[in-house]
């Protein structure tokens, strides 16, 4: 165990120098090169999940911190039952309900895109299949281009057609995105192994995860179930299931989920109703600790809840689906921590392929793998609002000059304090601009 500890920690070390710049992979060094190609191919390991309180060796319960912890479990309980009582006081009802009318609107075929993107997705599995049938290389990424934005098509054609408020455009968005990382890199990864078979003289093995043994549907659909975005034939594995584990995780991801909605419902949504009655500032304002405090339960219910719930179910090992990104120091350490699955397929699929398949230098990857970054974030909100309005593009991009300005006070408190601040804040102002986008000259230029 240790020894795998230790190798993880070197592989951590050796990213961050690479990620920013100080580790350059050049035809001079190729001791660098091999260690990125090591983090691409052995970038799993079993770990457990830093803030899980029901496993003793999470980094959580073996500090002296865990009673925090179950303090704000407390907290949410406590405002999980108050907070109808004091809605049917005010109200006569229990929860408000007219966020939920519009949320449940064509429920049902919002719900099935899930299995329809999920079968659209053995695409990839028939393209491997054709590959090893000696496929042309072109035709192969023809298709597979093919096959992904078709699904993109498919997503826009039902948000934009259909009577659809913003959170079932938001599902349906980012269930097309997710499958359209697990389609990429299930075919990119492959690719890559194929090639190395070829060039080994395409020997035969026995090893059910070496290619081309790999190429079967269950291989297949055990990477489409994993919580992970990036494919490897073979994943560390947890051993045995603990239903109780599974039971509690799913129950936490409904709670966190209704908790969402109540402060959505009770906090949010109602300025949004009345924005025009209320000036910037004072919206900004009101919208502070509602928006942090439903960030921090979204996160809660995502990564620690439901990430862990199907980790269990399919045995995955590596929990990491996060690191202590409320520590960061700058949007650097934020971006890289505070969701692995996402930054681990941009790493690996975006980054590392600009280098070593185009030959692109570390610092214009390091840009193209940004500007990547932003233009996804800007679609899926595009979509889901039904609007073109480059607000978070254009706050993203500000994060470079603001990134390289923080180096200065990297690794101190008040960079922390620094960080905290632009996530508290600039949470509500993003949101506001995009309410009232149309009145932007207006609020720009009085």
């Amino acid at each position: 165990m240790s020894v795998k500890r230790q190798k993880v920690k070197v592989d951590s070390e050796e990213e961050e120098k690479i990620n920013s710049g100080t580790s350059t992979p050049d035809g001079q060094n190729t001791d660098k090169q091999a260690k990125i190609k090591h983090l691409r191919k052995h970038a799993f390991v079993n770990r457990v999940s830093l803030l899980d309180d029901m496993d003793k060796e999470s980094e959580l319960n073996r500090t002296k911190f865990v009673g925090f912890y179950n303090m704000l479990y407390v907290v949410g309980f406590y405002y999980f039952i108050i907070n109808p009582i004091m809605s049917y006081n005010k109200t006569g009802q229990l929860i408000e309900t007219s966020l939920y009318n519009q949320m449940r609107r064509d429920l049902f075929m919002c719900i099935v895109t899930w299995p329809l993107f999920y079968a659209w997705s053995h695409i990839a599995l028939l393209i491997q299949y054709l590959a090893m049938m000696n496929m042309p290389k072109t035709l192969m990424f023809v298709t597979q281009h093919i096959s992904q934005v078709c699904m993109f098509v498919y997503a826009h054609y039902l948000v934009l057609t259909r009577d659809w408020y913003l959170p079932q455009g938001a599902f349906v968005t980012f269930q097309s995105c997710v499958f359209f990382f697990k389609m990429h890199s299930y075919t990119m990864t492959n690719y890559k192994m194929r090639r190395e078979w070829i060039d080994q003289g395409c020997p035969k093995t026995q090893d059910p995860y070496a290619y081309p043994n790999n190429i079967n549907f269950k291989n297949f659909t055990q990477f489409i179930m994993t919580p992970v975005l990036v494919y490897e034939p073979q994943y560390p594995q947890s051993g045995k299931i603990r239903w109780k584990y599974v039971i509690v995780k799913f129950m936490n991801s409904m709670a966190m989920l209704i908790m969402g909605y109540m402060i959505v419902s009770n906090h949010i949504y109602p300025i949004i109703q009345n924005i025009k009655d209320h000036s910037l500032p004072d919206s900004i304002f009101q919208m502070t600790l509602p928006l942090i405090f439903l960030c921090l339960t979204i996160f809660n219910m995502v990564f620690e809840n439901y990430c862990n719930f199907w980790a269990e179910i399919t045995h995955f090992g590596d929990r990491l689906f996060y690191t202590d990104w409320w520590n960061s120091t700058d949007f650097e350490e934020f971006n890289r921590n505070w969701n692995r699955p996402v930054y681990e397929f941009l790493y690996r699929h975006v980054y590392l392929e600009l280098i070593f398949e185009f030959g692109i230098g570390v610092k214009k990857a390091q840009l193209a793998t940004f500007l990547f970054s932003a233009l996804l974030h800007e679609y899926t909100l595009a979509v889901s609002l039904k609007q073109i309005t480059p607000i978070m593009i254009m706050f993203m991009m500000i994060q470079l000059p603001v990134m390289v300005w923080t180096k200065k006070i990297k690794g101190t408190k008040f960079g922390n304090l620094f960080f905290w601040f632009g996530i508290i804040q600039g949470l509500p102002l993003i949101l506001n601009l995009y309410l009232r986008f149309d009145e932007l000259p207006k609020l720009l230029i009085p």
